[in-house]
C-alpha cells in the first residue's frame, strides 16, 4: 500500500466541504476502505471518508428547504465491495437531490433555525393491515423531530400558515402528506443553549422506524464557547452518522413480503429481524447476533487519513433504529466531552477497549458524542464496533463485532494541542441538587417500560430467549394490531373525552370527535407537568432487552442506576438497564427542570420500531395556574 498524503489546504477543504453525501452523488465503487479480512480491498491511503454537505446560520439565521423523495443508489452490504441497488426515502436540501444523509445545519444559541418539510414521497399505500389506532402505518407520510433540542414544541397560531415548533404528536389524521404538502418549522434557539450534536429525523407515529431505517437524517450542530477554543477550533472536525438502512435483499433472504429488491416499504422487514442482517460472526461461546452493516454517512468502512500529532475532533451519531454501538480506536484515547449534546468540562477518556474489559464507548440508538484525540504514531488503525449486549438473560442478544473505519496515521509530524481542561459550558447544566429539587414541587414519579404481547412473549420474558423468538414475537404484534383495534375501541373513546378536554391546549384541535376514530398513543397517555417545576422520575424496565429511553425538550440529569448513586450526567437519550422482570425491573432515576417551554411532547423508546409498537407517552408542561 503507498502512502499518499492530500496536500494540507485541500485535504482539510475535502473534509470540511468536499464530496457531498447530501449533494445526491453516487459513491464511486472504489471509495471504500482497505484490506478484505478487516474491512475491504482497496489498495490507496487516499480520504474515502466523506462529509455532508455544511450549511451554517449567517446572522442568526439559517433558512432552508428540505425535501423528501425517494432517492435511487447503489450502497455497500457487510462486504463494502459488493453493492446493492436501492430506492430508499432520504432528504434533499434546496436544489440539492435527495442523497445519502441530510446535510449538517450548524446554528449558535440565539439563532433561528427555518425548515419548510417538503413531502414529494408518493400517495400512502392503500392497505389495511395495521389498524391498531395507536399504531397507524403511513409510511409516506411523516414530519421533522430535531433531536434533543431544547426548543419549544408547539405551534404558533399567530402565523399563517401556523409555524410549527418541535412538535412530534401528530394524530393519525396530521402530519405532513405525502405528494406536495409542506410545512413550516422554526427553532428559536435559546442563548444560552449548550453546544454539542444534535440530528434531525422523523418522528410520525407508527412509521418512524420504517422512515429513520431508510435514509432519512441529518446532523445538527449547536456551536458555542467550547467551539470557540483556538485548539478546537483548529482541530480538524468530522461528522458520523452511523447508519443502518434496511431493505429488501430476496436472493439472499426470504425477507421481502412482496415488497422490491432494495425496497423498505413494509413494518415487518423491520419486526422480522429487529437487529437486521448481513454481519454474523463466531466467538469462542457461539453465534453472535447478526446484525445490519452500519455505514457512515452512506459509506461502507471508510479511510481517515491524518498525520502523527494531528488532533481530530469526531461528532458520533448513532442514527440507527435498533442496535447499539460500543466504539474503540485502535490505540488510542477518545476523549469524551459531549454526551448526547449535553458538555462537561471535564473529559472522559476510553481506552483500547480491546485491552480494557471489552467496554468503549457506548452509544445506543439517538446517543450522541462529541470526542478528540491526537494521531499516534505512523501506521494503519481501526475504529471499531465491538461487541454489545442488548439484552439479558439466558441466550442474550449480542451484536457481532465489526469494523466501522480505518484510520491511517502517516508519518509527517503536524505539532498540535488537545483543548485543556476545564472546558466551557452552558450554566443550563448546573447540577440538580436535592436543594433545588425540594424547592421546586420535588414531585417524583414512576414510568414503566414494558413490551406486553402474546403468549410467546410472555413465555421469552419468563424464560429469556433468542432473538428469533423475540423477532416472532414482534411480527405476532404486526399480525394481531387489528384484532387488538377492534378490542380496544370502546377504551379509546372513553379516553378522548379527557385527552382532548385537558387544561392544557391540544395542538392541533381534532376536526371531529364523532365515533369512530383513529388516535395515537400520545394522545392517550399523559404526564402533566408544571413549567418552572423540577421532578424525580424513575423509569423502569421490565423486559430482558435493554428498552433505549428518550425524552423530547429537556435534558435528563442521572442520578441512579438500579436504585443506586452513580456519578451524575446530563443526556436525553439513555440506556435502561438489561434483564429486567415484572418481579424485579432494572431502572434508571433522573431529575428534570421544566424550563422555558409550554406544550406537549414525547417520551418514548428510542428502539424506533418498539416505539411504533405502542412504547411511546406524551407529556404536557402547562402554566401553574393551570395545573
Amino acid at each position: 500500500m503507498t502512502e499518499e498524503a492530500f496536500p494540507e489546504n485541500a485535504r482539510r477543504d475535502f473534509l470540511r466541504y468536499g464530496v457531498s453525501l447530501a449533494s445526491g452523488l453516487a459513491i464511486p465503487v472504489g471509495l471504500t476502505a482497505c484490506e478484505q479480512g478487516e474491512g475491504g480491498s482497496n489498495k490507496t491511503s487516499k480520504q474515502t471518508f466523506l462529509q455532508p454537505t455544511l450549511l451554517e446560520a449567517k446572522n442568526g439565521l439559517l433558512d432552508i428547504t428540505l425535501t423528501i423523495s425517494y432517492f435511487e443508489t447503489q450502497l455497500s452490504g457487510a462486504d463494502p465491495n459488493v453493492h446493492y441497488p436501492v430506492t430508499l426515502r432520504a432528504y434533499g436540501y434546496g436544489s440539492q437531490k435527495a442523497g445519502y444523509c441530510g446535510p449538517t445545519l450548524v446554528v449558535r444559541g440565539g439563532d433561528t433555525l427555518r425548515i419548510r418539510l417538503l413531502n414529494q414521497l408518493p400517495e400512502n399505500p392503500p392497505f389495511r393491515a395495521f389498524r391498531d389506532p395507536t399504531n397507524y402505518i403511513k409510511p409516506n407520510t411523516t414530519n421533522l423531530y430535531v433531536h434533543g433540542l431544547h426548543v419549544f414544541p408547539g405551534i404558533d397560531a399567530n402565523t399563517t400558515p401556523p409555524e410549527f415548533g418541535n412538535y412530534a404528536v401528530d394524530p393519525n389524521y396530521g402530519g405532513v402528506l405525502p405528494n406536495g404538502d409542506s410545512r413550516q418549522y422554526v427553532y428559536r434557539i435559546p442563548k444560552n443553549h449548550p453546544a454539542g450534536p444534535f440530528y434531525y429525523h422523523p418522528q410520525y407515529h407508527g412509521s418512524s422506524a420504517l422512515q429513520v431505517a431508510s435514509l432519512m437524517s441529518g446532523a445538527l450542530m449547536v456551536r458555542g464557547e467550547v467551539d470557540d477554543l483556538p485548539e478546537m477550533a483548529q482541530a480538524t472536525e468530522l461528522i458520523f452518522l452511523f447508519q443502518a438502512p434496511y431493505f429488501a435483499v430476496n436472493r439472499l433472504f426470504n425477507d421481502s413480503f412482496g415488497v422490491d429488491d432494495g425496497w423498505l416499504e413494509k413494518f415487518r422487514q423491520l419486526t422480522q429481524a429487529p437487529t437486521g442482517r448481513g454481519v454474523k460472526k463466531h466467538s469462542r461461546d457461539g453465534e453472535y447476533s447478526s446484525a445490519q452493516p452500519v455505514l457512515i454517512n452512506g459509506v461502507r468502512q471508510p479511510t481517515i487519513v491524518m498525520q502523527r500529532g494531528e488532533v481530530h475532533r469526531w461528532r458520533l451519531i448513532n442514527t440507527q433504529v435498533f442496535n447499539s454501538l460500543n466504539l474503540s480506536l485502535d490505540g488510542h484515547v477518545l476523549k469524551q466531552y459531549t454526551t448526547d449534546g449535553w458538555g462537561s468540562v471535564s473529559y472522559k477518556e476510553h481506552q483500547d477497549a480491546r485491552r480494557n474489559g471489552g467496554e468503549g464507548l457506548l452509544l445506543a440508538p439517538g446517543n450522541r458524542a462529541s470526542v478528540v484525540f491526537q494521531a499516534d504514531e505512523p501506521g494503519t488503525y481501526y475504529l471499531r464496533g465491538l461487541p454489545v449486549k442488548i439484552s439479558g438473560g439466558a441466550n442474550p442478544i449480542v451484536l457481532p463485532p465489526d469494523v466501522l473505519a480505518k484510520v491511517i496515521v502517516l508519518d509527517s509530524k503536524k505539532a498540535m494541542q488537545l483543548p485543556r481542561m476545564p472546558l466551557p459550558v452552558s450554566p443550563v447544566l448546573a447540577p440538580i441538587t436535592d436543594e433545588e429539587f425540594a424547592n421546586n414541587g420535588g414531585k417524583k414519579r414512576n414510568i414503566i417500560f414494558r413490551m406486553t404481547g402474546n403468549e410467546s412473549f410472555v413465555e421469552a420474558q419468563q424464560t429469556p430467549s433468542t432473538l428469533d423468538k423475540l423477532s416472532e414475537m414482534w411480527s405476532a404484534l404486526v399480525d394481531n394490531a387489528e384484532q387488538h383495534y377492534q378490542d380496544s375501541k370502546l377504551q379509546i373513546r372513553q379516553k378522548i373525552a379527557s385527552t382532548f378536554g385537558a387544561q392544557s391546549p391540544v395542538y392541533p384541535p381534532p376536526p371531529n370527535l364523532v365515533p369512530p376514530f383513529d388516535i395515537q398513543a400520545p394522545n392517550t397517555l399523559n404526564e402533566i407537568a408544571i413549567l418552572d417545576a423540577v421532578e424525580e422520575w424513575t423509569v423502569f424496565n421490565l423486559n430482558q432487552i435493554s428498552h433505549v429511553f428518550h425524552v423530547h425538550v429537556n435534558p435528563m440529569y442521572i442520578i441512579k442506576v438500579n436504585g443506586k448513586p452513580v456519578e451524575p450526567y446530563w443526556c436525553d437519550t439513555d440506556t435502561l438497564p438489561a434483564g429486567g422482570t415484572s418481579q424485579n425491573p432494572s431502572s434508571v432515576t433522573f431529575r428534570m427542570r421544566f424550563k422555558d417551554f409550554i406544550g406537549p411532547y414525547l417520551l418514548h423508546n428510542q428502539r424506533l420500531l418498539l416505539s411504533d409498537l405502542g412504547m411511546i407517552q406524551r407529556v404536557t408542561v402547562v402554566p401553574s395556574g393551570l395545573a
